[in-house]
């Protein structure tokens, strides 16, 4: 790898492997093509286990950031645009910035009107619930216990509402 990765003083060391390695594909230290060290010589040479390694590794591959291929190795992608370091040193100012690509994705709103069926699964159609029969019950089941009702009761429930 013609970069220097530094661990020093790091607690979280694969997040600190996967930070630097993709700030050097970003900065085009690493350029697309470029193979990466293998996972065992890269991890002997941090003194870091392996899976430490392979953690930062998957998490390259899972963002685009690097490709594998089965018994070749692991390669920076192709399908990465290389960013200016300025641009890299604005990005990390600051809270989270979406690419400038998603602010020319049109966006629909398909719920801006209300549905005309509801196809949710386990939700019951409140309309056809009996409110006022429910409220009845359930009014006159507390007036039953009168006074009792700050004790416990029935481990069971109350009888009436069986």
């Amino acid at each position: 790898m013609p970069f220097h990765v530094s661990l020093v003083g790091r607690k979280n060391l694969s997040r600190e492997i996967y930070r630097q390695i993709a700030r050097a594909i970003l900065e085009g230290r690493l350029r697309a093509g470029d193979r990466l060290s293998p996972s065992r010589e890269l991890a002997e040479a941090l003194d870091v286990s392996r899976m430490t390694v392979n953690v930062a590794y998957e998490r390259l591959a899972g963002e685009g950031f690097v490709t594998t291929r089965q018994g070749a190795g692991t390669f920076v992608s192709d399908s990465l645009t290389r960013v200016a370091p300025k641009a890299a040193k604005q990005r990390s100012r600051g809270a989270l910035q979406s690419r400038t690509i998603w602010q020319s994705v049109p966006v629909r709103t398909p719920f801006a009107q209300p549905a005309h069926y509801d196809f949710r699964t386990g939700l019951p159609d409140a309309a056809l619930f009996p409110h006022p029969t429910w409220r009845r019950c359930v009014s006159q089941a507390l007036l039953s216990i009168g006074s009792t009702a700050g004790v416990y009761g029935d481990p069971a429930g109350l009888l009436n509402l069986a």
